[in-house]
C-alpha cells in the first residue's frame, strides 16, 4: 500500500572523511485527508550504525540538538520540512563519509505500522564542520 505522506527533496551533505555523523534534510508532504506521524527512520547498515530524529532547541543562547522520540505530526493537508536550524535526520556511526553525487536509501517509520523508503541525495558539504552541540 503506497502511503500518503510524499517524500521531497531528500538531501544529505558530504562529509568530511573522518565525520562519524552526517545530518539529513527532507520535506514530508501530506496530500491526505488522515494524519500522520513519523515514529523513527532507518539506513542500511552499511551507510551507519544509526539514524535518529532529531530537533534543534534553544537553550540560554546556546543552540542543542535534541532527540525526537515522541514522533512528528504531518497533520493532513499539510507539511514538516526538515532543515537546517529545525528537525533533521541523524546518521551516527557512518561507516564510510558521504560523498557528493552518492545516493543511499532512508526508510521512515510511521505509528501506523506503515513505512517508506526514500533515495537520498548527497550534495555539497556544508559551510561549518558539522553537528557539534550534541
Amino acid at each position: 500500500m503506497e502511503h500518503g505522506v510524499m517524500v521531497r527533496n531528500a538531501n544529505a551533505r558530504a562529509t568530511f572523511a573522518m565525520a562519524t555523523t552526517a545530518a539529513v534534510y527532507l520535506t514530508l508532504m501530506n496530500h491526505g485527508d488522515t494524519g500522520y506521524t513519523l515514529t523513527g527512520v532507518s539506513v542500511p547498515a552499511d551507510i551507519a550504525s544509526e539514524a535518529q530524529i532529531h530537533t534543534t532547541v534553544m537553550e540560554g543562547d546556546m543552540m542543542r540538538m535534541r532527540q525526537v522520540t515522541d514522533g512528528i505530526d504531518v497533520a493532513p493537508d499539510n507539511m514538516v520540512e526538515f532543515k537546517p536550524g529545525g528537525y533533521h535526520i541523524m546518521l551516527m556511526g557512518l561507516v564510510n563519509p558521504l560523498t557528493k553525487g552518492n545516493k543511499f536509501n532512508l526508510t521512515l517509520h510511521f505509528a501506523d505500522q506503515q513505512s517508506k523508503t526514500v533515495e537520498v541525495t548527497v550534495g555539497e558539504q556544508g559551510k561549518q564542520g558539522g553537528h557539534h552541540h550534541h
